[in-house]
């Protein structure tokens, strides 16, 4: 095995675009493995951790493009330097962008620009972000690790100039028609969003274009903003934004639970907005939410009915034709002694909050890396235990690498991890679909899919696997395409979150009874 580094002296590359290429160069088969990234600290730890990093990497600054590989002969390694730098070529090639070397470049050439996109490294962008908000810009900061008080400050200097400072960690938003992060596309409508949930976001947009509903626009405001810290300004300015926007009739909140503080200053905007608002808080206190006489939601289909109610003025059934309890039973009669346990390995932390709920509510114990008590917190992340709820988009799984919803295949080892544990009955997966996102996330895993069930039927077990999309008919992946090949693959699939945990606990209450 032949470890080298190769660095490029002051050349900058988008972290999320480096990552994919790093992804492109391994599945070219000459290298086992590879990383690249800028020589920040936090990129040489990943390195370090996966046993990549050389002296010349060590040596590299944060300006400097570290290309890290390993592979059977030092030739092969030289060659996947000559191949990535193909790569690279090829992408800026296909696309026909304007590049610029300052936003104060950018807004001399085209001053109608309103909209700076940031996936910088957490340490630069707060910088960044500030530039471009004193240049006029909207901001929508894909970059997380940036300092909790350069985020306030940030949000603050956004009010002062009457902008929107959406994240930092902000995974996706819809802005006038156009999806920004890692989100669907969706159709045009009357219905508006906000929200501090980017997989609870996509899942309530794409529900309402399936049933023939549109967006106006979905602000996503970044994790932290519903803390007593930052206090939900670009909460509270998105409210305003699609109050005052013609194209919205109806207005929806998502967010985990907000700190006390926070959820008083939400409550009150609401209930002076002119629009109707329905909120959902996922666990959070919806009795303080209807005391003050606001719509309140439990769940993402929920959400999404009603949302389309107000806007049509007409009841909404959402189908549901699913007998669970005849599937339950059926499966329940092929699993060995030793299945006891389901294991969920979701790419969308809101449809992880969202599982723990319903599953909270039926008495099932569940454990979860990001369980609502201590009592239920894995100790390791990386090792599930009992029946088990995993986000593995948390930092934990995605610290110097690409969202798992980009490069899954992180998600492929743990599945495999989990399908050859003699305990495991149930595999859940999510699927999640748009323009930045993994071009054929079916695809990848399906293989590992169909080889576990494999493997677990020739080890006298039954390997239950349950898929849901997050996703419309209008992604890049083709939605439909997308749902066959996981159908090919033997999984059960429910088209939303609720109804794949639904038919989770309708196995996991019988599994107890065993």
């Amino acid at each position: 095995m032949f470890v080298k580094n190769f660095v490029e002296k002051d050349k900058y590359y988008d972290s999320v675009f480096l990552m994919k290429l790093a992804r492109n160069l391994v599945e070219t088969g000459i290298v086992q493995n590879a990383s690249v990234g800028m020589g920040t600290p936090l990129n040489k730890e990943t390195m370090s951790d996966l046993k990549l990093l050389c002296k010349e990497g060590k040596e590299a600054s944060p300006n400097d493009l570290i290309i890290a590989v390993s592979a059977d002969t030092e030739e092969k390694c030289d060659l996947a330097r000559d191949e990535f730098f193909k790569l690279l070529e090829e992408k800026s090639k296909s696309g026909n962008e304007r590049k610029f070397r300052s936003i104060q470049g950018v807004k001399a050439i085209d001053p109608n620009i309103n909209l700076a996109i940031i996936s910088v490294a957490g340490e630069y962008a707060a910088k960044e972000a500030e530039k471009a908000l004193l240049n006029g810009l909207n901001v929508f900061m894909f970059s997380d690790n940036v300092p909790l008080e350069d985020e306030i400050r940030l949000k603050k200097l956004a009010e002062e100039k009457n902008l929107l400072m959406m994240g930092p960690g902000c995974g996706l938003s819809f802005i006038n028609g156009v999806a920004i992060g890692l989100c669907s596309m969706v159709r045009r409508g009357n219905i508006g969003l906000v929200g501090a949930s980017g997989s609870g976001i996509q899942t309530v947009m794409t529900l309402v274009h399936k049933y023939g509903f549109g967006i106006s626009n979905a602000i996503g405001t970044g994790g932290r903003d519903m803390s007593d810290e930052v206090g939900g300004i670009t909460m509270l300015r998105g409210i305003r934004e699609l109050e005052n926007d013609p194209e919205t009739n109806v207005i929806a909140l998502i967010s985990k639970p907000p700190a006390k503080s926070t959820l008083i200053k939400v409550v009150e905007a609401v209930k002076k907005c002119k629009k109707k608002v329905v909120i959902q808080f996922i666990n959070g206190d919806n009795d303080y939410i209807r005391q003050n006489g606001i719509l309140c939601s439990e769940s993402f289909e929920e959400t999404a009915k009603m949302v389309m109610e107000l806007s049509s003025g007409k009841k909404i059934e959402l189908k549901d034709d699913t007998d669970y309890a005849d599937i339950a039973e059926d499966e329940m009669k092929k699993y060995a002694p030793s299945q006891k346990y389901f294991r969920s390995i979701l790419c969308g932390g809101s449809l992880a909050d969202e599982g723990l709920v319903m599953l909270e509510k039926s008495g099932i114990d569940t454990y979860s890396n990001v369980a609502f008590d201590k009592e239920h917190a894995l100790k390791n992340p990386f090792e599930s235990y009992k029946n088990t709820v995993i986000d593995i988009g948390d930092e934990n799984f995605t610290k110097g690498r690409a969202h798992v919803a980009i490069d899954p295949s992180v998600r492929v080892q743990r599945f495999i991890k989990e399908a050859r544990d003699p305990e495991t009955a149930v595999v859940y997966l999510d699927f999640l679909l748009g323009y930045a996102l993994c071009p054929d996330p079916a695809s990848v895993m399906a293989e590992a899919i169909k080889q576990e069930k494999k493997n677990a039927l020739e080890n006298g077990r039954h390997l239950t696997v349950i898929a849901t999309i997050c996703g419309s008919d209008m992604d890049p992946q083709g939605y439909d395409d997308q749902y066959q090949k996981l159908k090919d693959a033997g999984v059960i699939f429910k088209d939303t979150n609720r109804k794949a945990v639904k038919l989770i606990i309708e196995i996991a209450k019988r599994m107890e009874e065993k």
